[in-house]
């Protein structure tokens, strides 16, 4: 959407589209395996239309200039000696470019004789590339006058470390051709060998292997039908034929599946997907087809199939328990295959987004020291995480009791008044979207209110626990300074309050009960 830009703050590019659309803005979080995964499925379509060599975009130890996400964002393809075949080179990008335009997606396009050339004519600015073709989108280079459009190419697209790139921004240098003015021993003794490197690669005169990407043959089978339908009770039994050669495949190798795609290549229409999230790896193919026949009765085809295909894209070894020398394994290892499948079963009715799992942050303010993730299609180590929780928040302690008091008990000086980690009142159960501030009617000094106003009811505090101060750290932007308190009122609820340092104002943000 115009406007919006790559690193703009989340509040920025939400008020942008709700000024240009009347659609409400949904924010999610990022996937990083399915974006993988969706890089992947793009490098295997290049491969079968346009090149054999197809791969997605090498990466570094460490981000590059200039590189937000520390994973594969492009594909590299070598198209050495094709563009006969599709009317030239010009005619190969344009037809590249329709290729993902067809999916929805933008891409920038450069084709030159090393990897590291288009690499860094692809996400230079479309102003700065001195081609001989050139469009918004791509731009195409010759061999014999590549140096001179190369020259002018900044030096935030070599992928160079950031620290490179500001100490050659701090002498001036900002072009490629400025760079190749220095005295190489100078640049190699200053800025080190990993400089050279890339200089040599854009040049031609390091090799740099093409990381070509590969389909595990066993986690991929498909089926050309002999006769188009689109009948479903047809392309269950292929789905699960196939289904069962899947697995089979995954079990020799010890292995189950997480995520996988089940797809239809439809006759003169674009092919339709279904997908499948598991919450644990599994390789019984009962359970997944009982998952995919799901999606049949929500899934309308427009056309004819003439062959699917079914891919395990997220797979992780199967969990293997020893059995128990006196009998039957636990309960807990008993429970553990049904919790599976309850979730998998709820998050096949429900969609994905609608089964979350919680995982704490280091967040210290309440309202951000937790994050929602999908529990289905994780890898192992990430579902690990969630279960082992465990964040490490910065909150600061006060020195009084932890002993709970009423108004008239005597404070004491000498211990802390921070609930322990294994205090099962640490945190109320229920978090409010929103504090709601108390009408204070008395209150007394180091003491949350004795007597206040909340929903039209007037509550007198019986005892309490506190102050526990939270606050954020300065560089994280608004910085937030609470004391907080649990109390128990005279009627019995047990609240979570606290105190706005930098106003004094009293709000409620949890309930116990």
């Amino acid at each position: 959407m115009a406007g919006i830009k790559v690193e703009m703050s989340g509040g920025e590019a939400t008020s942008l589209i709700e000024a240009a659309t009347d659609a409400q803005s949904t924010t999610q979080p990022h996937d990083a395996q399915a974006d993988l995964e969706a890089l992947q499925e793009l490098a295997a379509a290049c491969t079968e239309r346009f090149s054999p060599l197809v791969g997605l975009e090498p990466l570094g130890p460490r981000p590059w200039a200039g590189q937000l996400l520390h994973m594969p964002q492009g594909l590299v393809m070598d198209v050495t000696g094709i563009g006969p075949l599709f009317d030239g080179e010009e005619s190969l990008c344009r037809q590249i470019d329709e290729f993902f335009q067809s999916r929805n997606l933008q891409v920038r396009i450069a084709l030159a004789s090393t990897l590291a050339a288009a690499w860094g004519l692809a996400r230079s600015p479309a102003s700065r590339r001195k081609t001989v073709k050139t469009t918004q989108r791509y731009c195409i280079t010759k061999p014999e006058t590549e140096f001179h459009h190369l020259v002018s190419m900044p030096t935030r697209v070599m992928r160079l470390e950031p620290a490179c790139v500001e100490t050659l921004a701090r002498l001036g240098i900002e072009q490629f051709g400025q760079l190749l003015r220095l005295p190489r021993e100078g640049l190699a003794t200053r800025l080190g060998a990993d400089l050279m490197l890339r200089i040599d690669q854009l040049l031609g005169r390091a090799d740099e292997p093409l990381p070509v990407y590969h389909h595990r043959p066993e986690d991929h089978v498909s089926i050309d039908l002999e006769h188009p339908t689109r009948d479903t009770e047809i392309l269950i039994y292929s789905s699960e034929q196939l289904m069962q050669r899947l697995v089979k495949g995954l079990r020799r190798r010890g292995h189950g599946a997480l995520r996988i795609a089940c797809r239809f290549e439809l006759l003169q229409h674009e092919a339709v997907e279904m997908r499948l999230s598991l919450f644990a790896p599994t390789a019984d193919d009962q359970h997944l087809n009982r998952l995919l026949a799901n999606h049949f009765g929500r899934q309308r085809l427009p056309a004819d199939v003439h062959r699917v295909a079914v891919s395990a894209t997220l797979t992780a070894p199967l969990q293997q328990r020893q059995p128990d020398l006196i009998g039957d394994a636990s309960t807990h290892a008993n429970s553990a295959p049904a919790l599976a499948n309850l979730i998998d079963n709820l998050a096949g009715r429900l969609g994905r987004q609608s089964v979350l799992g919680v995982r704490a942050t280091r967040n210290p303010e309440p309202e951000s020291a937790y994050r929602t993730q999908p529990l289905t299609g994780q890898p192992v180590g990430e579902i690990a995480r969630m279960r082992r929780g465990g964040s490490r928040s910065a909150v600061r302690k006060s020195s009084r009791s932890t002993k709970p008091r009423g108004f008239f008990n005597e404070q004491s000086d000498s211990e802390s008044f921070v609930p322990s980690p294994h205090d099962p009142l640490r945190r109320p159960i229920q978090l409010l979207k929103e504090p709601i501030e108390l009408t204070v009617l008395k209150i007394e000094r180091g003491t949350p209110p004795m007597l206040f106003g909340y929903r039209d009811r007037q509550l007198q505090t019986h005892r309490f626990w506190g102050p526990e101060r939270i606050e954020t750290a300065w560089w994280s932007g608004s910085m937030i300074r609470r004391d907080y308190f649990r109390i128990e009122t005279n009627q019995g609820d047990w609240l979570w309050v606290y105190r706005k340092l930098t106003t004094s104002q009293w709000y409620l943000h949890g309930l116990f009960g």
